[in-house]
């Protein structure tokens, strides 16, 4: 009995306190989690990962402050100074020595484990496909199912379980019983699921890569990077979305996902074969009229001169035809030092994309990624909420 009371005395906050050390840890990682998705975004553990197996993610060690009790004097921070002397400056080294072993010991690192969908919600929740429009002549009929009401009768595997424990406590506790004695027939409680349907708008997206000659290893990774963060945001965000996958050299066609993302070529560069497909692929299989057409292009710039011309004019034709277009140009400045022989690589932009300079149309975005963390600025560019113009 006094143990029985003691128990009863003590704080339940307490008992959670596991719990809720728990739920706060998970809530910190998070949180570094995304003040870092620059990083993350180029990470190559995750841009080949199959997508069913969790992503290891380093992060420096999350510690926990806590107050330590003592006597004056005996407190750990506590040494010689005065308040207000500097005592050492952001980023000034602690070792002797460039490239030399040290003798400090390093950081901790925790490893967290998220899956691709859990690190793609976190970088891309807050975002959207811009000037998504209703389409009524074809919207997609979605079915989803909720269990909103509870009757009496039903079937056994739609027993709420629950609900029927609780309607026999009352009926136990309304007899003068604090327990459930028997269940009967009368506390039987079940759900009914009702099905509603609800309407989509269609979209339509057009990968469009260049995996020309000009493009890089790296040039074609960061490319690859934007469209595989692009392509797991439309599938966990959007139900109705056809994804059209096109590369080029001087030519271009229209190719699977995987081929999109796996071959190579190494011819010169024509980007206005790829608009042309885009919008002859447009016109027949989805017309504005009933879908919201999205056309993404990366490519390096480094175009055909004689082909810019005719590149702004398939450009202008199809923002007839889309809801928004948008170029991006991959200039990798780690590979900066040199071009060709020895000389200064030209950081200067592309005639393709001074071309690009003289379409004036609210829904023409153009981007520039210089280094693999832009490739995540580049998608928060396209993809976030934007006011009708």
């Amino acid at each position: 009995m006094k143990i029985a009371m003691m128990e009863q005395a003590f704080p339940w906050d307490l008992r959670r306190r596991g719990l809720k050390d728990s739920i706060r840890h998970d809530h910190r990682v998070r949180e570094a989690v995304k003040k870092n998705l620059k990083e993350l975004v180029g990470r190559e553990e995750i841009i080949t990962s199959d997508g069913k197996k969790k992503v290891k993610i380093p992060l420096q060690y999350l510690d926990q402050y806590r107050f330590k009790y003592g006597r004056p004097g005996e407190g750990v921070g506590q040494g010689e100074g005065e308040p207000g002397d500097v005592i050492g400056k952001e980023g000034q080294e602690q070792f002797s020595g460039e490239g030399q072993a040290g003798d400090m010991p390093g950081e901790n690192v925790y490893e967290a484990e998220f899956t691709l969908e859990e690190i793609t919600k976190m970088m891309l929740e807050d975002l959207d496909l811009p000037w998504l429009e209703e389409k009524d002549e074809k919207q997609q009929k979605t079915s989803s199912y909720s269990y909103d009401e509870v009757r009496t009768k039903g079937i056994l595997p739609n027993l709420d379980k629950r609900r029927t424990l609780y309607q026999s406590l009352k009926r136990s506790a309304a007899k003068g019983r604090g327990k459930i004695v028997r269940i009967v027939d009368d506390d039987l409680r079940y759900k009914v699921w009702r099905e509603r349907e609800q309407y989509q708008s269609s979209a339509a997206v057009y990968l469009l890569m260049d995996r020309s000659g000009s493009m890089t290893t790296d040039k074609k990774y960061i490319a690859k990077s934007f469209f595989f963060w692009l392509v797991r945001f439309l599938n966990l965000k959007y139900q109705n979305v056809d994804l059209v996958f096109i590369a080029h050299d001087t030519e271009a066609q229209v190719v699977e996902e995987k081929d999109f993302f796996t071959i190579s070529n190494s011819g010169g560069t024509k980007c206005s074969s790829a608009y042309g497909l885009a919008l002859e692929h447009i016109v027949s299989t989805h017309p504005r009229d009933k879908w919201n057409n999205y056309v993404f292009h990366f490519s390096d710039g480094d175009n055909w001169a004689e082909d810019n011309q005719y590149c702004k004019e398939a450009v202008q034709e199809l923002l007839q035809h889309t809801s928004m277009l948008g170029y991006g140009e991959i200039k990798y400045r780690d590979e900066a030092t040199f071009y060709g022989w020895g000389r200064p690589f030209d950081t200067s932009w592309s005639t393709l994309h001074q071309e690009f300079n003289n379409i004036e149309h609210p829904h023409f975005i153009t981007v520039t990624i210089k280094q693999k963390e832009d490739v995540y600025e580049a998608l928060k560019e396209f993809l976030s909420r934007k006011e009708e113009q």
